[in-house]
C-alpha cells in the first residue's frame, strides 16, 4: 500500500526572515524526516505538480497553458454543472483588493471570511449585467469566483496566488485578446470602485474588493486525464483533476487512506502561508501532525504502510521526501527536526528582487 501526501504551504515562503515552526512539537514529522530520503527541487508552480501527480498527460507543448479554471470548476463541491458543461472556456475571476505601496500597485487576495454572502450576490448579479457580452459569472465561494465564457479567448495569464503581494505590472495580459483582457480589468475596478457595497465597506474601514483578476484560460480535454487511484482532497483544483480522470474525490481520511493506494492533498497550510498567517499556520500543521504524521509513522513502523512519498510545494522550491516500510529497520537514521529543515532551506535561498519579492503589509 502506498500513500502519496501532497501538502502546498508545509514550506514557509521563503521571503520570510522567521523559523515558523520554532517551539513546534512535530515528533512524528521529524521521524519521517529523518526515515526517509530527503530531495529539495527547483521551484515548479502548484498547479504543475497537481495535474502532474494528478495523471494529467503533458501535450506536445509542456509549457502550454493547463485549463485550471475549467479543472477548479469541476472540482467545487457547491453549485453543481451539467455533465459537460466545464469542457468550453472558463476564467477564474477571483475578487482581489488592489492598493499602493511606494510606487507600486499590488495586489491582496481576501481570507474565506471577509466578504459576506450578501456582498457577493449583489456584485456578481452587477458584474452579469454590466458584461453580458462576456459571458456569465458565477461565485461557488466567497473567494472563488468564474467567469463562463460566452466564445473561446487566446490569452496569457497569470494564476492568483504567482501574484499576491506583488506589483500587477509584471503581471498583466499577454497574448493575442490581452487588449481585451486589459481593457475588461479596468472597467471592472472602475465599476467595483463605485459600487455601494465598496463604498459601505470603505466608509467602515474595510478593504473594498475593487477588481477582479482572470486566470486559468484554456478548454478541457477529458482524453489527456489519466485516471488516478483513490483521490482524497478537499482543494478544488485536485478534485477537479481527479474528477476528469473520472475518480470521485473524497475528504481526506487518514484511517480510509491505508487502506488503499491514495493520492492525498492537503491544502489547509496554504491559505495561512500565503496570507503569512503564522498563528492559523502553527495552529494547522499541530493537526496536520496530530491527524496525518503521527498515524502514518505509526503504519511505516508497524509494516502496514510500504511506502510514503511527500511532496511539498513552496513559493522557491519544493521539498519531497520518500520513506519505505523497511526504513524502519535502519536505526542509525534519527529524527530530523522540521525546524532545521526550514532553516537550512532559508539560508540556502538567495534573496529575491526588490520587485517581485515585495509583500503586503498585515
Amino acid at each position: 500500500m502506498q500513500i502519496h501526501l501532497v501538502i502546498p504551504g508545509l514550506l514557509w515562503p521563503g521571503a520570510s526572515l522567521t523559523n515558523p515552526a520554532e517551539g513546534l512539537e512535530l515528533p512524528a514529522l521529524a521521524r519521517l524526516l529523518g526515515l526517509g530520503q530527503r530531495r529539495v527541487r527547483d521551484f515548479e508552480p502548484l498547479e504543475r505538480q497537481l495535474a502532474r501527480i494528478l495523471g494529467l498527460a503533458p501535450g506536445a507543448d509542456e509549457e502550454a497553458p493547463l485549463p485550471l479554471a475549467a479543472l477548479r470548476r469541476l472540482g467545487e463541491s457547491s453549485g453543481a454543472v451539467e455533465e459537460g458543461s466545464v469542457d468550453g472556456g472558463w476564467l477564474c475571476a477571483d475578487p482581489v483588493n488592489l492598493s499602493f505601496a511606494r510606487e507600486h500597485l499590488l495586489l491582496h487576495d481576501f481570507p474565506a471570511d471577509e466578504l459576506s454572502g450578501a456582498e457577493v450576490d449583489a456584485l456578481i448579479e452587477t458584474l452579469n449585467d454590466v458584461f453580458q457580452d462576456l459571458g456569465r459569472f458565477e461565485a461557488c465561494t466567497s473567494t472563488r469566483w468564474y467567469l463562463r465564457l460566452a466564445k473561446p479567448t487566446s490569452v496569457k495569464l497569470f494564476p492568483l496566488h504567482d501574484v499576491i503581494g506583488r506589483p500587477i505590472r509584471h503581471y498583466l495580459p499577454e497574448g493575442d485578446d490581452a487588449r481585451l483582457w486589459r481593457r475588461t480589468m479596468n472597467e471592472a475596478q472602475v465599476l467595483l470602485h463605485n459600487h455601494p457595497i465598496n463604498q459601505a465597506r470603505e466608509a467602515a474601514g474595510r478593504r473594498p474588493l475593487n477588481s477582479l483578476w482572470f486566470w486559468g484560460a484554456g478548454a478541457l480535454n477529458r482524453r489527456a486525464i489519466a485516471a488516478p487511484p483513490v483521490v482524497q482532497s478537499l482543494e478544488p483544483l485536485a478534485r477537479g483533476l481527479a474528477r476528469a480522470g473520472a475518480v470521485e474525490p473524497m475528504p481526506p481520511d487518514v484511517a480510509s487512506a491505508l487502506q488503499q493506494d491514495t493520492i492525498v492533498v492537503l491544502d489547509t497550510l496554504l491559505p495561512a502561508a500565503r496570507q503569512l498567517d503564522l498563528d492559523a499556520w502553527r495552529a494547522n500543521l499541530a493537526s496536520i501532525e496530530h491527524d496525518w504524521f503521527a498515524p502514518l509513522a505509526t503504519a511505516l513502523r508497524a509494516g502496514r504502510l510500504q511506502s510514503l512519498t511527500l511532496t511539498a510545494p513552496g513559493d522557491r522550491n519544493t521539498l519531497e521526501l520518500q520513506a519505505h516500510s523497511g526504513d524502519r529497520w535502519k536505526f542509525w537514521r534519527k529524527p530530523h527536526a522540521f525546524e532545521a529543515l526550514l532553516a537550512s532551506l532559508a539560508t540556502a535561498v538567495a534573496p529575491a528582487s526588490d520587485s517581485t519579492a515585495l509583500r503586503p503589509e498585515r
